[in-house]
């Protein structure tokens, strides 16, 4: 079998793998139909195999489950078509038998919804026109009624793929009208335009300006029938749909396709009276408030007087008690309208706005309506803001991330999570700036903390997680019984809300739907919540963090120090570089950057980055001088100033991007030091830590013993100095307690107990994903790499090796997945001594700090020694041997620090000089390399000649001691 198709069969199985729900598989699936062939079946189920024997049961069950589906699926695509003619025969019947119930259709296309694709929608449309093409008049006008409904149904269906639902619906439309034309069936022709217009306006496939414009065709073929006179009902239904369509119109003027909307809802308005129909009349007002309130033509005072109008007529008949929901809505609309008001007095105004809002959010809470929350908070929390009333600000950004945290979980489609992550980070930045212009500093640094661990519980909770340690089988059964019935929950709920919303016959675009109770729904998620407070998160504390958002109050975090330490915690708003410290025993300080200084961090960063990644020579001779530069831009002088003079070590917990930079390394103004930097300012050092909350967890971890080494060692065989460094390292700890992996394959490496490991060494190379966080590696033997030992552009670099690599097959290599399923009960250090092991996710607007030294945190270790760049195999050899002798050192002293340790081995390269290095090479290395083959030792030996070249400190750049940092403790 080819090499490159294996891949991309594993690549799938990966994607998969990683899938959220039922809408981003089919996706996936529909993206990479070349790939689905019986050789990809034999891939999966090997693949099902070598998951099993990693004891990842339920991964295997599920990916042969999908195996057996898609085996389905090929059947259908050669030969077996009886599965989707049996289908099809199936639901139609339940169509003719139950009269078109949803209640009967639902089931079926359930059952069989992965048969919901585009060989669906073909079968659909040949049999329609076999069978009419077969059949009397009265035999083709029954079953063409029966796929109209049909396809009404499969439009509104909650589960499959919601495209492939939409693409099913537009093509039996299609059939419909070919065999029902317009001048034998006016009537149902009309309908059936109507339909597809719905169904182009909601359409995923393709561009949205493209399916608006097929929609408005549609509307507008239908009022060649539905005139006003004949059929003024359907005429009203039809303009009001049109309007809709013009009011999200893209192609044309914004404010031509506004006046269009509201002659449309006008005309609408004309028959939908408040006496004939109040309930469209109250939909249609709502529709008609909306777009006076952006429209463009006329006085902007005088249109929004007429949304509110509009508004508060919609309301006469949306009320509390007959419509929660729309009047919810309703009520949204209006407190948007109050904001831009302009006639009257602003204050009164921005009262009223608050007001509505406010009653709103008494029906959409964030349990029963947490997207309409995020959405009425968040507007809220700004109108708050725009008075200076901070506590109603807070109010609704609070109900906004409250719904936020509960919406992550219900949102159906990952275009729709997408959305809702995106307004979360406005939303936890706004209260953030609420709390510090309310004075309550505490508050502030929560939100902070809160915002950092909400994207790793979305991240890790996309797959089903178990705790890790000695767990009752019971309790997993629970666990997963539990899991299940939420599900099953949810998808009854999706079935209910659908069938109580559907008509067979009429459908009209943005009606408002009814939700269903979610009441046992969230009873069934306090369950699950229980049962993890109290039966799991005893034996395995950080399994909760992976499942929702826990806050952390600040007396907690104060509690994390002791006396001579302080946390600095940073947070990057829209327009401020934020600076938290912490102290335990001192008031809470805040420092604020300019908006002006934001604007050049981000430049500065943008530059750094592009500059590492296209020319990796010029970054390193530049590297001094842009620390420099960062220094000055965050104003870390006079951050140091508002540190207590008696601070020994300091807890850095970044932001963002600023979590690949080597803060500890940045320049400082302290005449005590020779070229100062910020950890000189620190006896006991800098360390690092994702968020406080995850610091709370590493410090309630016991680790006291460190005799126990288990060290991956240049499993790739390509790096000259790892054999010379794990060689060194290894004689400061017991002989018999020494596990040695040169030949470290994914297997053996799996097959590997490591409960009763100290320490873990990472002599090999690294990889971080820039695109998937989850996919950044540590790469063991036999996997396929491109690695990238040089660096060519300067003299002076071109020949010392570096521990990177490009991973071309992730089964072979520990990715960050892996990682996080780990368990390390007994784990004190672990060190990664490759490249590019300390990089986050930078491209995301995400909060969390999302890498390797996270994984190794969460999986039970209480430090990660990791990097930021791609490292020098010598000078990181040099730094790991040092660092290791310290660390002997200080446990003989009784003080081990594994910070101060790092502090020291970095603060010793940075000054090594050329003699001393001499000694260490006649020392250390020579006797050690003696031993290999010559041409390796010929190779040493020309590196030493260069080293000789490079001044009296060789290694004073930061490039060759900054890259390394550590987290936890």
């Amino acid at each position: 079998m080819d090499e490159a198709r294996i891949q991309a069969y594993i690549t799938l199985i990966e994607q998969l793998l990683a899938c959220s729900n039922d809408e981003e598989l089919n996706n996936i699936l529909q993206a990479n139909q070349e790939l689905i062939d019986p050789e990809f079946l034999q891939v999966m189920e090997n693949y099902a195999t070598w998951l099993e024997e990693q004891g990842n049961n339920n991964p295997a069950a599920w990916l042969r489950n999908m195996a057996q589906r898609l085996g389905q699926y090929l059947k259908s695509q050669g030969v077996n078509i009886e599965e989707y003619q049996r289908f099809l025969g199936e639901v139609l019947q339940a169509e003719i038998e139950s009269n078109s119930d949803p209640a009967a259709v639902y089931p079926i296309l359930q059952r069989r919804q992965h048969l919901l694709d585009d060989n669906f929608a073909q079968l659909l449309q040949q049999w329609t026109r076999y069978f009419s093409s077969q059949s009397n008049e009265d035999a083709v006008a029954a079953i063409v009624g029966l796929i109209g409904n049909l396809c009404i149904h499969i439009k509104q269906f909650p589960l499959g793929s919601r495209a492939n639902n939409l693409e099913i619906a537009i093509t039996g439309y299609q059939t419909v009208l070919e065999l029902r034309p317009h001048q034998a069936f006016p009537e149902d022709w009309a309908t059936t335009q109507n339909n597809l217009g719905i169904a182009y306006s909601d359409r995923i496939h393709g561009q949205k300006e493209d399916n608006l414009e097929k929609a408005i065709a549609a509307y507008k073929l239908s009022l060649e029938v539905y005139t006003r006179e004949a059929f003024p009902y359907e005429w009203a239904r039809s303009q009001n749909n049109l309007g809709v369509a013009y009011r999200t119109r893209i192609v044309g003027e914004k404010a031509d396709n506004l006046e269009k909307a509201i002659a449309a809802y006008n005309l609408s308005l004309e028959v939908r009276t408040h006496e004939a129909f109040p309930v469209e009349w109250a939909a249609t007002q709502n529709n008609l408030g909306i777009a006076y309130l952006y429209r463009i033509v006329g006085e902007r005072a005088d249109n929004l007087e007429k949304a509110i109008a509009a508004l508060n007529k919609s309301l006469e008949v949306y009320t509390r008690e007959a419509f929660p929901e729309q009047w919810a809505m309703t009520q949204n609309n209006l407190g948007n309208a109050y904001l831009y008001r302009i006639v009257g007095e602003r204050a009164d105004n921005l009262e009223k706005a608050i007001a509505v809002y406010s009653t709103s959010l008494e029906v959409y809470t964030p349990e029963a309506f947490p997207i309409e929350c995020l959405g009425t908070g968040g507007n809220l929390g700004n109108t708050g803001n725009l008075m200076e009333d901070w506590e109603t600000a807070i109010k609704g950004y609070n109900l906004a991330i409250e719904a936020v945290e509960t919406s992550r979980s219900w949102a159906a489609t990952p275009q729709r999570k997408q959305e809702i992550m995106e307004a979360a980070i406005d939303v936890y930045i706004s209260i953030v700036q609420a709390c510090i212009n309310n004075n309550q500093l505490s508050r502030a640094l929560e939100y902070v903390e809160r915002s950092k661990t909400r994207n790793l519980v979305e991240l890790l909770a996309n797959r089903e997680r178990y705790p890790k340690g000695n767990i009752d089988p019971s309790i997993l059964d629970e666990l997963d019984g539990l899991r299940q019935d939420i599900h099953a929950e949810q998808r009854r709920l999706d079935n209910e809300e659908i069938t109580r919303n559907s008509n067979s016959q009429t459908l009209e675009s943005n009606e408002p739907r009814i939700s269903s109770d979610r009441s046992h729904l969230i009873q069934l998620q306090q369950q699950l919540d229980e049962l993890i407070k109290t039966q799991i998160s005893p034996i395995d504390p950080t399994f909760s963090l992976t499942q929702k958002v826990e806050t952390i109050p600040y007396n907690e975090i104060q509690s994390l120090i002791v006396q001579d330490t302080a946390i600095l915690e940073f947070y990057l708003t829209n327009d401020k570089i934020l600076a938290f410290i912490v102290t335990s025993n001192q008031e809470l300080t805040l420092w604020q950057s300019s908006p002006e200084d934001r604007e050049v961090l981000f430049t500065w960063t943008n530059d750094y980055l592009t500059t590492y990644y296209q020319n990796k020579a010029q970054w390193i001779e530049t590297l001094p001088s842009r620390l420099e530069s960062l220094s000055n831009i965050l104003h870390i002088n006079d951050i140091i100033q508002l540190i207590p003079n008696s601070t020994q070590q300091l807890i850095i917990i970044p932001h963002r991007f600023l979590h690949i930079l080597p803060l500890h390394a940045l320049p400082i103004a302290d005449e005590r030091y020779n070229n100062p930097i910020l950890q000189d300012r620190f006896p006991k050092g800098v360390n690092y830590n994702p968020s406080c909350q995850l610091l709370k967890q590493v410090k309630q971890r016991q680790r006291t013993d460190f005799n126990h080494l288990f060290a991956i060692q240049n499993p790739t065989e390509d790096l000259l100095f790892t054999d010379l460094e794990v060689t060194t390292i290894q004689r400061h700890f017991n002989p018999k307690n020494l596990l040695i992996k040169q030949e470290a394959t994914k297997t053996a490496f799996a097959q590997q107990p490591l409960n009763n490991i100290h320490c873990s060494h990472f002599s090999c190379h690294g990889y971080f994903n820039v695109n998937n966080p989850l996919q950044s590696a540590l790469i063991l033997a036999n996997a396929e790499t491109e690695t990238k030992p040089k660096v060519n552009n300067t003299k002076e670099y071109k020949e010392f090796p570096f521990r990177e690599g490009k991973i071309t097959d992730l089964t072979k290599c520990l990715t960050l997945e892996d990682i996080f399923q780990l368990d390390l009960p007994l784990c004190r250090l672990v060190t990664l001594s490759a490249c590019e092991t300390g990089l986050t996710d930078i491209k995301s607007l995400s909060d969390e700090y999302i890498g390797l030294p996270s994984g190794f945190l969460f999986s039970g270790s209480v430090s990660v020694v990791s990097s930021l760049w791609t490292v020098s195999d010598l000078s990181t050899a040099l730094l790991m041997i040092k660092f290791y002798e310290n660390l002997e050192i200080s446990r003989l002293e009784n003080r081990e620090n594994v910070t101060i340790a790092l502090k020291e081995a970095q603060q010793w390269l940075r000054y090594l000089t050329l003699q001393e290095f001499e000694q260490i090479f006649t020392n250390t290395i020579q006797p050690v390399i003696m031993t290999w083959r010559v041409g390796k030792r010929l190779i040493i030996e020309e590196f030493r000649q260069q080293i000789s070249q490079r001044g009296t400190y060789p290694f004073s750049n930061p490039f060759y001691w900054s890259a390394f940092l550590t987290s936890g403790i």
